[in-house]
């Protein structure tokens, strides 16, 4: 059920306010500024379209990965995932839709993975877009869309920083 679509940065047409949600709506090359989530050499950030609770992980150059257990919010490599969400299972919690990892300026060389996991339905249990944002030296590389199936866990995005 899962696809991808890559819209390479640079292409931004249609100038809008900026919005979290994973995308650069006003046109400006970064990703979501203002919404309180960092970016740096490298950024990942996903939202989505349900109650969902969505898992972004990320392996970095150092072979560890960020994800949302409190152990592993932090790689060898400067990763941070500083912005964990749980859909309607965390209604309370003001962006609860969005999820955001980093990596330092300059970004540490070698080959990232992006995976997403839909974790649980948190409601009903409903396929799910999910947008996701890729950011490279505070700049928009790319942007993606995927839509998930409940509990599918998929390799969205591979690339390696020289």
């Amino acid at each position: 059920m899962s696809q991808g679509l890559l819209q390479l940065g640079g292409t931004c047409e249609v100038q809008g306010a900026e919005e979290c949600n994973a995308i650069d709506d006003n046109c400006n090359g970064a990703i979501d500024e203002g919404c309180g989530y960092s970016t740096g050499g490298v950024q990942i950030t996903i939202s989505w379209n349900s109650g969902a609770d969505i898992d972004l992980y990320v392996s970095d150059p150092s072979g560890e990965k960020v994800f949302y257990n409190e152990e592993d919010r932090h790689t060898a490599a400067g990763g941070v995932l500083d912005y964990d969400s749980r859909g309607a299972c965390r209604e309370e919690q003001q962006l609860n839709t969005i999820e955001n990892a980093y990596w330092p300026t300059p970004a540490p060389k070698g080959h990232y993975a992006i995976e997403l996991h839909y974790f649980g339905p948190c409601g009903d249990s409903v396929p799910t877009v999910v947008t996701m944002g890729v950011a490279l030296n505070g700049k928009a590389a790319g942007h993606f869309q995927y839509t998930l199936a409940p509990e599918e866990r998929l390799t969205a995005l591979e690339f390696n920083v020289e």
